[in-house]
């Protein structure tokens, strides 16, 4: 079932973007063991760059986050597809307090989106003291100069888990009228971001919007880790034979940790013929 879906409205001058990542943000904190805090600032996270996710233009397409913070949370990191593969990490799993008080006066954010044509554009800028969306804000205006309102809701119940996690934006198109400027500062996002408890995403946006339905663009956003035994068999090959034995004398093995997911994956002599040939 779709969770995400993205169009155009207010007479095609303006992008719509809107996603239910509950399910997602239930994985990471089953993931990372987090506490309400960190699920919450890293479910704001994985919800904001499931929208830049799903704007991406090309099937190939790839995008991540990097949020340099020496405060309560730590860093942060998030990484996304075109196909709405989402996994995150963040420094303090174990985090308290909001997002005002977790994150130093230095902090940073910085986006590196690939299209899939092979030329990466990479944006960055201070930290908000709002938090996430007035960063992710301030990202598009100081970076990509468009015009963007963005809300993420995550909601930690009692025993841990998210109730309700959910995004959604609008983004000015470069050619949008004062009337389309003016229905998207006036639009109740929060509002109608809380209707999605309990709404099909096809449904709210029809309830909600006059959007054209020849362009919507809907998808499933769920946490996805890439990392696998294979896929880390074509990253040792690039240190070499050499190194990878000084290793495996040294150490016993080869021990790789995926921060994305939490998994750790042994490398002994027995596999130096699987991974470089005979």
């Amino acid at each position: 079932m779709k969770n995400t879906l993205r169009t155009l409205v207010f007479n095609g001058q303006v992008s719509l973007t809107i996603a239910n990542t509950t399910g997602m943000v239930n994985d990471a904190i089953r993931y990372h063991m987090l506490s309400a805090s960190s699920a919450k600032i890293l479910g704001k996270a994985l919800s904001a760059m499931t929208f830049m996710s799903a704007c991406l233009k090309n099937s190939k397409g790839e995008i991540s986050l990097s949020v340099q913070n020496g405060g309560e949370c730590g860093d942060i990191a998030v990484s996304g597809n075109k196909e709405l593969h989402m996994r995150g990490y963040i420094g303090n799993p174990f985090a308290e307090g909001d997002e005002e008080n977790c994150f130093a006066e230095n902090s940073a954010l910085t986006i590196i989106r690939d299209d899939g044509y092979n030329r990466p554009f990479v944006g960055s800028c201070a930290w908000q003291t709002g938090g996430v969306d007035d960063s992710f804000e301030e990202y598009f205006h100081i970076s990509e100069q468009l015009p963007t309102r963005i809300r993420t809701v995550v909601e930690i119940g009692e025993n841990g888990q998210c109730n309700f996690a959910g995004v959604i934006a609008l983004q000015l198109l470069p050619f949008a009228d004062e009337e389309a400027l003016a229905m998207t500062a006036n639009t109740p996002l929060e509002e109608i971001l809380q209707k999605l408890k309990t709404t099909p995403v096809e449904r709210l946006v029809g309830d909600n919007f006059d959007a054209d339905i020849s362009v919507w663009e809907g998808g499933l956003a769920l946490y996805q880790c890439n990392c696998s035994r294979e896929y880390l068999k074509k990253v040792l090959v690039t240190i070499g034979k050499a190194d990878f034995n000084k290793i495996v004398e040294e150490d016993g093995a080869v021990k790789v940790h995926c921060h994305y997911c939490n998994s750790d994956y042994t490398f002994t002599k027995e596999d130096e013929e699987e991974i470089f040939g005979k």
